[in-house]
């Protein structure tokens, strides 16, 4: 093998300096978009951590909230269909003590959410305003965990009104007391 000349070596070390400066250039390249990265997610943990400590800020509000429900939210056994009857009955009996006529769409259990067990009645009521608005606001009662869900109302044969309501009732499952620590 012979030596390299002079002109040779030049364009040698050039060749070198240039694939030494690319691999740094792609090197660097690499480096800020992963520093970007990894800065991005310090921003969203940041963030995260002050939404938790918000979180943790307000225990004491939900602790008292959740102590409230333990005392006050009824439970059913959703293994039996009693409570859904009372409850099914009662949102009937209460219109018909209203003077609406009643007629049943649908109703019954739904399938259980989380810590939430929950049984609706949709139905069409009709009568005169009053007595809808007497119904549907004897209906609501938070203490007794019973929400209107969903309420469409048209205008019936005059004085008449046409309502089609979902009322719903929610229950802690009485299964979910013996886990609960």
């Amino acid at each position: 093998m012979r030596a390299l000349t002079a002109k040779e070596r030049k364009l040698l070390f050039f060749l070198l300096g240039a694939i030494f400066l690319l691999l740094n250039v792609v090197g660097l390249r690499a480096f800020l978009n992963r520093q970007q990265l990894l800065e991005s997610n310090i921003a969203q943990l940041r963030a995260q951590l002050e939404e938790h400590r918000g979180i943790l800020s307000d225990r004491a509000y939900w602790e008292e909230r959740r102590a409230w429900l333990e005392a006050n939210q009824p439970t059913d056994d959703v293994d039996t269909v009693e409570d859904d009857t009372k409850f099914t009955q009662f949102v009937e009996t209460s219109a018909k003590n209203n003077g609406l006529e009643y007629t049943r769409r649908g109703g019954g259990p739904m399938p259980q959410r989380g810590s939430i067990a929950e049984v609706y009645d949709s139905s069409t009521v009709k009568g005169p305003m009053e007595a809808v608005v007497k119904w549907l606001s004897e209906l609501q009662k938070p203490k007794d965990f019973r929400v209107i869900k969903q309420l469409r109302i048209k205008s019936g044969e005059p004085p008449e009104i046409v309502c089609d309501v979902e009322v719903a009732r929610w229950y802690r499952p009485a299964s979910a007391e013996e886990g609960t620590p």
